[in-house]
């Protein structure tokens, strides 16, 4: 093996990592703020107006419904940080946020 073809192939497979990476990025928040929706869907909307409870498929799905109708946030975000840093922000802002909202509401709840 020549190391052309060496570094061609850590080339690829850094940029399948990359990939592989941002997929289950996507699907890590999404499964967070499906089962969110769906926790205080079932706690606030089942309850004052007699609606069925949602699935956390559906729960996402009606987020991002909301989210093309509010419209997608198009600035880029001008931080100095690597791909790697970007992306471990995210998965760990995805549960902090997901439970935030999750304690606030079970705080509300217990008002009812």
């Amino acid at each position: 093996m020549t190391s052309k073809t060496m570094s061609t192939g850590v080339a690829a497979s850094a940029a399948l990592g990359v990939v592989a990476a941002t997929i289950l990025g996507f699907v890590w928040a999404a499964a967070w703020s499906g089962f969110t929706l769906s926790v205080l869907w079932g706690w606030f909307v089942v309850q004052m107006f007699g609606v069925p409870e949602l699935s956390v498929a559906q729960a996402y799905g009606i987020a991002l419904v909301v989210r093309t109708a509010k419209g997608w946030d198009t600035r880029a975000d001008k931080s100095a940080d690597s791909y790697g840093a970007v992306l471990g922000k995210a998965f760990v802002a995805a549960p902090l946020i997901s439970g935030t909202s999750l304690l606030f509401g079970w705080v509300a709840k217990s008002f009812i």
